[in-house]
């Protein structure tokens, strides 16, 4: 019998799936508008409340502030996380070679972690997922727009 994933995930702490699904539309939103006013750059998410197995990812709302960073504040930003050096290389050639329009670099900051994912294949692009919000803008409840 295969374990769903919301219980393998809750059990063994992999949640960032889970979370990434719930909020997709606003991190495809970011990107777009990000790539669309800044260029190519990374989705960066920072949550500060500690994810933990009382998370009932069906209805829960986890509270993060989403970023969109420039490839140009790119690498200040990456070495500030302290990373590696060979693994911000790595990230600042993907930077500059993801499809923008079918793909998202997205960082997670959470529990004391990062986590770094190329989104890609999605079944929403990020041009749907900006053009999504823009129609249903109050149930985002994002920044005013500008």
């Amino acid at each position: 019998m295969r374990i769903k994933d919301s219980v393998w995930q809750g059990s063994f702490g992999y949640w960032q799936n889970l979370f990434i699904h719930q909020n997709i539309l606003s991190i495809g939103y970011t990107a777009w508008n990000g790539f669309w006013h800044l260029g190519r750059g990374i989705v960066v998410c920072q949550i500060d409340t500690p994810i933990n197995g009382s998370i009932n990812w069906s209805v829960d709302n986890v509270e993060h502030d989403l970023q969109f960073i420039s490839r140009s504040h790119a690498t200040g930003y990456l070495q500030q996380l302290e990373l590696e050096e060979d693994t911000v290389a790595n990230l600042l050639e993907v930077i500059d070679s993801y499809e923008s329009e079918k793909a998202i670099i997205f960082i997670l900051l959470a529990n004391g972690q990062i986590d770094i994912n190329l989104l890609q294949n999605l079944a929403v692009s990020p041009v749907e997922c900006y053009e999504q919000v823009c129609k249903r803008w109050e149930e985002f409840q994002l920044c005013p727009k500008s």
